[in-house]
Order: structure tokens, then C-alpha cells, then sequence
């Protein structure tokens, strides 16, 4: 009895003692040790309240408001604070003089990225020592670095790494009007954290002033001493899109695949100049990074009953960002997408299919203006131009008012097809050709990409047409061709309000040839009279008819 009570008393005792131990042994004494070489590593003076021992609810330490503060010439306040971190120790393998770690957790963490007028990251100097440099074009590739935040996870080894309650904010003072971007309520939480190991993924937050949640869910690995990751699969929630993007990153190459059922403009938190929303369907995304060269090997996606393939490339990290790209549009409808702009008064219906091919720098509409270079070709079968009935304008323009035309303000055609090329903000119109009942048409010229017209148009009526309209207004003879009346036109303006008038170029080249043909024709008669005063009549007659003409 007496042996079991000692046994009783001892164990009571080591209880007691563990209890106690937090109380007991003061981690705080310790700081003037551990504490220069956090600061050394991260460049960054510490704030440290308190830490300790826990017992309950595991073994393990707990460290109270630890903060990093900024760099001084950034802010005086903290880049990184938190409640509290703790560090929790599996028992066994430490009684096997064995660290294990079971869980890490950071709660209610605050982390402030700010970007300052000479557009540095009060990141940069983080770790390193020396003076920020500005951003610039970033050096030529090196062989991948052995250290880095996922060598030290594949060296780490813990059940689970969680962030409860964090809040993330991004200042930017470079632009020209300073902007701030929070991601607030941020949980994180990876599993399965180990050399070897393929760890789970869980990420959920809401980025403010956006109001748009943004959830990840999925695996990375395995972790290696490298920062080489042999498969990804995530699922990326933006909102109410759905994005899974699979591929691997080894020796410093990226290889990345992404699907997406549907993309609806109206759930992203992007102002688009729309009028209504545009919903994309089935996107494959096949893409992979080698040093600073990006490319995209398959782009395809449906959008308004057509098909987009596209391909291309961009180098990034230089002031220029130059890219190319070739990109396949066909049965794509030009209603909606003329809908979904929103036009004032003219637009196209009809489905369309194009093929471009594409160069040029930067992605600023001033850049992309002057900078984007391109050649193409394009066709638009069965449609409308709504808002213009070129049949009717070429009548008001020759002064016919006496044929019977529909009065719809629109003209309907069944082929528009022709060769583009687009350099410094305008659209050149090689060659191109429009079939409709009552005439077939070609243009040449320009439209710019503020949309105004130079364009030089032929409208060739058909014969029944010109016949009715030759038959009543003499004067229209003065365009007749083959059989048929070619009105010369000249469109200006804009796209929303073209301007036509009468080639007079044209048509006076025209007159000029009529009048040759007619000399020629009064001359041959002249000189097969018989006789001088038949001759002199003729002539006469001829001269009368001519510039009566």
C-alpha cells in the first residue's frame, strides 16, 4: 500500500510539476539570444511580448504579440503582427529526443505591402541589406535557387500549418491616384506539410473595397530541397467562376493547363465598357514560362455561338512587353456582340469569321494604339448593316426619287469578305466586297480605332435596278457601266455617323472616257462623208451634241 501511494504521490507530483513548468521556465530570459537572429534574418527590427511553454491543449510554445516592423523609410509601423503563433509538439517522438511539429497556427495576422512613389515594395529589403532599387527590367534567368519559402516547408515537417483571421492590405502610392487592396477574413490552412510529401491547399478570402470572395482548394507537390514542383492541381473560386488549373514547375520552366466551364463578365470584379453581359463558355488555356518568355500554346473558348482558337507569346519583365499572337474566330454572332457594346446607330448582324495575326507592346490603350501591328482576313456571312441603306443614299446622291425603295434603314447582304491590316491605330481596308440583292460593292480606305472613316466605295446596282433607274433620269447614264450603274462614293465621318458624297473624281474620268469614245465615233463619221459641206454639217451636228452634253 504504502509503495502505491509513493508511486501516487510522485506521479501527482510530475503532474503538478508539467502544470507548473510553463510557470516555471520563462522563455522571456531567453530573448536577448534568439532575438538578434530573427533580426538579422529578416532585416527587420521585432516587437516580442511574450512567449512560453503550453501543456494544454498540447505540448508546445505560444508566442504573444510578435510583430516585424517596417522599413524606416517606408512607415514606423508594423509590416507584420500578429496575436499570437503557436507551435504545437508531437509527445512521443520528443521523449525519442525527436522534434516533430503537429501544428503551427498564426491568428488574426496583419500584413501591410506598400508600394511608394518611386514605385519600390516595402518588401524588397526584406531578408536583404542595402538600399531598395527601383522596379526595372528584371536580369537574365539563373539556375533555380535552393533556398526559399518551399524548401523551407519540404524541411519542415507538420501536420498542419493554419492562419486564422488574417488580413492582408496592398497600398500603392505609385499611380496617380493611390489605391488600397485588402483581403480580409483570410484563412489558410496546409496539410500534410513534409519533404516528400504532397500537401493540401485550403484558401479562403474576400478582397475589399471589391466585395469578391476568392476560395482555393487543392494540392501541390511533392515538396523537394528544390523549388521544383512536379504536379499543381487547384481548383481557383473567383466568385461564381470556377477556374482548375493543373501543371507542374521544374527547373525553373512552368507548364500550366486551365479550364473553365463558364466566365460571365457580370460576376467579375472588372468594369468592362459593356453594356450587357458577356458569357464565355468551355475555356482550355494550355501555357508555360521559360525564364521570361511566356506563351500561350492553345487559347480556345465559345463566345456568342463561335469559336476563338488563339496562340501567342509575351516577354515579360521589360519596360516594352512586346507579344505576338495569331488568332481564329469562326460562327462567331456579330448581333449580340454589337448588343453587348452597344452601338448608337449603325451596326452589323451576321456571323463572322476572321483570322489575324498580331504584334505590338504594352496592354494601355495608348500603347496597344500605336504599337499594335497586324494583317488579317475577314468575312461576315448573311447579315444587316443596320442604320444605313446604301442602295438608298446612292439614289439620293444621283437625285432619283422616283423608284420605289423600301424605306428600312438598313441594307441586307449575304457576303462581306475582304483583307485587313492594322498598324498605328488604324484599320486599312485592302480590298473588300459586299453582295447584296439589288447591287454588289467594293471599298477601299480606312477606319481608325477612334472609328472614323476614309473609305472610297464602288455600289454597282443590279441591271433591273439600273434599267428602272437609267429609263427615268437621263442623267444617271453618266454612271453607267456593263449594263449596270456604278455610283462612286466617298464615306467619312464616323462608324456611328458616316457622311456619303459622290466620287466626282471618278465620275469625271468617266465623262472624259464617254466623250473620247463619242469623238472618236463623230470623227470617223466626218471623215466618211463624201463631200466638204456634208462633212462641215456632220461636224457641226456633233459639236452641238457633245457640248450640249
Amino acid at each position: 500500500m504504502r509503495i502505491l501511494l509513493g508511486i501516487g504521490a510522485v506521479i501527482v507530483l510530475l503532474v503538478i510539476l508539467v502544470i507548473l513548468l510553463p510557470f516555471i521556465v520563462n522563455l522571456n530570459h531567453y530573448q536577448a539570444q534568439y532575438r538578434p537572429i530573427i533580426e538579422e534574418a529578416l532585416n527587420r527590427k521585432i516587437e516580442l511580448k511574450d512567449i512560453r511553454l503550453t501543456i494544454i491543449p498540447r505540448l508546445g510554445v505560444r508566442i504573444a504579440g510578435f510583430a516585424v516592423l517596417d522599413d524606416p523609410s517606408f512607415s514606423a509601423s508594423p509590416f507584420a503582427s500578429l496575436t499570437s503563433l503557436e507551435v504545437g509538439m508531437k509527445l512521443r517522438p520528443l521523449l525519442k529526443k525527436r522534434v516533430e511539429v503537429e501544428e503551427i497556427t498564426l491568428r488574426d495576422p496583419l500584413i501591410t505591402v506598400v508600394k511608394n512613389r518611386d514605385g519600390i515594395l516595402n518588401t524588397s529589403t526584406l531578408g536583404k541589406k542595402g538600399a531598395p532599387k527601383p522596379e526595372g527590367p528584371a536580369p537574365a534567368p539563373e539556375a533555380p535557387a535552393t533556398e526559399g519559402p518551399l524548401r523551407i516547408l519540404a524541411l519542415l515537417a507538420v501536420d498542419r500549418v493554419s492562419i486564422t483571421g488574417g488580413k492582408l492590405t496592398y497600398r500603392d502610392l505609385s499611380a496617380a491616384k493611390p489605391t488600397e487592396y485588402v483581403l480580409q477574413d483570410l484563412d489558410f490552412l496546409l496539410r500534410n506539410v513534409g519533404l516528400g510529401k504532397t500537401p493540401g491547399l485550403q484558401v479562403a478570402t474576400l478582397v475589399q473595397p471589391l466585395n469578391f470572395p476568392i476560395k482555393i482548394d487543392g494540392t501541390f507537390g511533392p515538396l523537394q530541397e528544390t523549388p521544383d514542383i512536379e504536379a499543381i492541381d487547384l481548383a481557383i473560386a473567383l466568385g461564381k467562376t470556377i477556374l482548375a488549373i493543373k501543371g507542374s514547375a521544374v527547373g525553373g520552366d512552368a507548364k500550366l493547363t486551365i479550364t473553365s466551364q463558364v466566365i460571365n463578365s457580370a460576376d467579375l470584379p472588372l468594369t468592362l465598357p459593356l453594356k450587357k453581359p458577356v458569357e464565355v463558355k468551355d475555356l482550355r488555356v494550355a501555357a508555360e514560362m521559360k525564364g521570361q518568355q511566356a506563351r500561350v500554346n492553345n487559347l480556345s473558348f465559345q463566345l456568342f455561338n463561335g469559336h476563338v482558337r488563339a496562340q501567342g507569346g509575351l516577354t515579360v519583365g521589360t519596360p516594352s512587353d512586346p507579344f505576338d499572337m495569331k488568332v481564329a474566330i469562326q460562327g462567331l454572332q456579330l448581333g449580340p456582340v454589337l448588343e453587348a457594346v452597344g452601338t448608337d446607330k449603325v451596326s452589323v448582324s451576321g456571323t463572322a469569321a476572321t483570322e489575324l495575326a498580331l504584334r505590338g507592346r504594352g496592354f494601355s490603350t495608348p500603347e496597344l494604339t500605336w504599337a499594335l501591328e497586324g494583317i488579317g482576313h475577314l468575312s461576315i456571312k448573311d447579315g444587316n448593316l443596320d442604320g444605313i441603306n446604301l442602295v438608298q443614299e446612292a439614289l439620293n446622291l444621283l437625285k432619283v426619287f422616283r423608284i420605289a425603295q423600301d424605306n428600312v434603314k438598313a441594307t441586307a447582304f449575304s457576303t462581306i469578305e475582304g483583307d485587313v491590316a492594322i498598324k498605328e491605330g488604324v484599320i486599312t481596308l485592302q480590298r473588300l466586297l459586299m453582295d447584296g440583292h439589288d447591287f454588289q460593292a467594293t471599298a477601299l480606305g480606312t477606319i481608325g480605332f477612334d472609328q472614323t472613316l476614309n473609305l472610297k466605295a464602288s455600289l454597282n446596282l443590279s441591271e433591273a435596278l439600273s434599267n428602272q433607274i437609267a429609263s427615268k433620269t437621263p442623267a444617271a447614264k453618266l454612271v453607267f457601266t456593263g449594263g449596270r450603274i456604278a455610283v462612286p462614293l466617298v464615306i467619312t465621318g464616323t462608324a456611328q455617323a458616316p457622311s456619303y458624297s459622290l466620287d466626282t473624281k471618278t465620275i469625271g474620268r468617266k465623262l472624259q472616257e464617254q466623250v473620247k469614245e463619242q469623238v472618236k465615233e463623230k470623227i470617223g463619221e466626218i471623215l466618211k462623208s463624201k463631200s466638204g459641206e456634208e462633212a462641215l454639217q456632220k461636224g457641226q451636228e456633233a459639236l452641238k451634241q457633245l457640248l450640249g452634253r
